[in-house]
């Protein structure tokens, strides 16, 4: 009984010491969490990395993910997606680690990537805004009008007044010849934004 009594003192003692350690772990991240945000508020965006090297685990989500984000911004791209990377190794359904990487990887003018990249977060989330419309304007870009029209109905479904969804849409049908379709798409837009004149030639007006 005796020993039992000690051996459960001791796991108890270990458990105490572990949890300690771990309280004082999140204090410095988070202490160097603080001044990182400080240093980017104030544009130092070298030094906020700096502010989080005492504490960076290989091995953290959140670290990787802000240390992508502050070398993107800091112009040290391949750096950047390096990071970017353990992030979503970390937590491969991690939609912000998806969206952050393509940042830097655009800078690399790695397109593909890119593509590849929002490809792999709209089979996470079908219906993610943000990577249904850019993949819709990368392939409009390229001429690939019905890739453009599968990606971009949804963003349009999500967002039926929005001012780049009906501009885009409109253009869209006016490069494949459906133009009452695209002056419905461009109307629209127009109530958005009156200000616009780029469509002031399809639609006629002087």
């Amino acid at each position: 009984m005796e020993i039992l009594k000690r051996r459960i003192v001791v796991v108890f003692t270990f458990l105490t010491l572990s949890l300690s350690l771990l309280s004082q772990s999140d204090v410095a991240v988070r202490e160097a969490l603080k001044k990182s945000y400080d240093s980017e508020y104030q544009l130092k965006y070298q030094k906020a990395i700096e502010d989080l090297q005492s504490v960076y685990e290989p091995t953290s989500y959140e670290l990787n993910l802000r240390i992508g984000w502050l070398s993107y911004k800091v112009g040290k791209y391949t750096e950047s997606v390096t990071y970017y990377k353990k992030a979503i190794a970390k937590m491969p359904l991690s939609i912000e680690a998806k969206l952050g990487i393509v940042y830097p990887l655009g800078a690399l003018e790695k397109w593909e990537l890119v593509v590849d990249n929002y490809l792999s977060i709209v089979k996470i989330d079908t219906y993610n805004a943000t990577a249904n419309y850019r993949l819709a304007l990368i392939y409009y870009n390229r001429g690939d009008y019905g890739n453009s029209w599968k990606y971009l109905q949804k963003y349009i479904n999500l967002y039926p007044f929005d001012y780049d969804g009906n501009s885009l849409a409109g253009w869209v049908k006016y490069s494949v010849g459906k133009k009452e379709e695209a002056y419905v798409f461009f109307k629209k837009a127009l109530m958005i934004n009156p200000y616009d004149t780029s469509f002031n030639k399809v639609l006629g007006i002087k």
